[in-house]
């Protein structure tokens, strides 16, 4: 008869486990500030504008408004297309009143305590290279998961 030998093992494993995020799907906006005609009040300011309807909290303040002619003189063409509606952003306490750089403090507050993250680095990139938009650039901006 064979002898029978029963050994027993303990094993101590450590797992170490990194779970790495990947958002998907963040979408990038940019904030920029743009000359306005109030019909109403019948003179130009600047009103703070974003390039697409944001995702998120955000959302509550901006709305597409068709924007009145700037002047007589300038006319669309296939070269240079003038934009007539745009996502306005309006103020926090008062949603009949267009955001103007002067809100600007109010409007990062706003982003911070809602999830989103101001994108310095793109901001950055953007205001230091040789390319430059129409209209003046403020802030990237993204909504975090």
């Amino acid at each position: 008869m064979m002898n029978e030998t029963v050994v027993e093992y303990e094993f101590n494993i450590n797992i170490n486990i990194n779970i790495i995020y990947i958002i998907m799907g963040t979408k990038t906006y940019a904030i920029t500030s743009q000359p306005y005609y109030d019909t109403y009040n019948t003179c130009y300011k600047a009103i703070l504008v974003i390039n697409a309807f944001p995702q998120g909290p955000f959302a509550r303040l901006v709305k597409k408004i068709q924007t009145p002619k700037l002047s007589p003189f300038k006319q669309s063409s296939p070269c240079c297309p003038i934009e007539n509606c745009v996502y306005a952003i309006y103020k926090i306490d008062n949603l009949t009143e267009l955001m103007n750089p002067d809100d600007i403090p109010n409007l990062f507050s706003y982003l911070i305590e809602n999830g989103y993250k101001i994108d310095t680095s793109i901001t950055k990139m953007m205001n230091t290279s040789d390319i430059k938009t129409t209209n003046k650039l403020l802030c990237y901006i993204s909504l975090i998961n």
